[in-house]
């Protein structure tokens, strides 16, 4: 990056310059509220058919903390989450490892090893809400997790879940001290899922290219 480069983060993911995966969440919402005072961006309503559990209560919490509504702070974390997901490297490599064994899979025909990639036990949270939720979020963002839903084998709103869940870790959380401590056993569950299957997709791709 060059030096003098000026340092900030626009809404739009075209001109981003800084990354803001390290920050802290109360830093982001400080650095949103501004920016949406030039620009609104387009947002788009993702339908959930259950929850980690509690995870709604905690999101209306911080939204009553920030003085914003529930679908603002919806899209808030939801963009520190998907900037968190890009900075992922197992989600990184699995979106790569996905594309090349579909690629060498649709080449030969190999619906075998589609069906197999395709198959693969989907992570599911530990303890869930069974419940409609809808989680508003800028439609540039919910495109990009749609694709890395695809690659981690899960429905799009349980991915944007997880990294919502770890934006609100990423700051202080001892108002929900018991529950962000669920929360964080959670997303480390995730993590170590999706290590497992990285390491499965990666056997599979090794076997198909034999």
């Amino acid at each position: 990056m060059e030096e003098n480069r000026p340092r900030g983060v626009p809404l739009s993911p075209k001109t981003m310059v800084d990354s803001v995966a390290d920050w802290p969440l109360h830093q982001v919402v400080d650095h949103l509220r501004n920016k949406e005072k030039d620009e609104r961006p387009s947002t788009v309503f993702v339908t959930c058919r259950s929850t980690i559990k509690s995870l709604s209560d905690v999101v209306r919490d911080i939204a009553t903390m920030h003085g914003v509504s529930h679908n603002r702070i919806c899209g808030w974390l939801s963009y520190h989450g998907i900037m968190i997901a890009r900075d992922d490297v197992t989600v990184s490599r699995m979106s790569s490892v996905c594309s090349e064994l579909r690629q060498s899979s649709l080449l030969a025909d190999d619906t075998d090893t589609l069906d197999m990639m395709n198959s693969l036990l989907p992570y599911s949270p530990r303890i869930q809400d069974s419940m409609f939720y809808r989680l508003s979020v800028y439609d540039w963002v919910a495109s990009e997790f749609e694709d890395l839903a695809v690659s981690c084998g899960v429905p799009k709103f349980r991915i944007i879940q997880v990294f919502m869940s770890k934006s609100v870790l990423s700051d202080d959380t001892a108002r929900v001290a018991g529950i962000a401590a669920r929360l964080s056993s959670e997303v480390s569950r995730w993590d170590n899922w999706m290590e497992k299957r990285l390491g499965m997709l990666e056997g599979l791709y090794s076997g198909a290219e034999k």
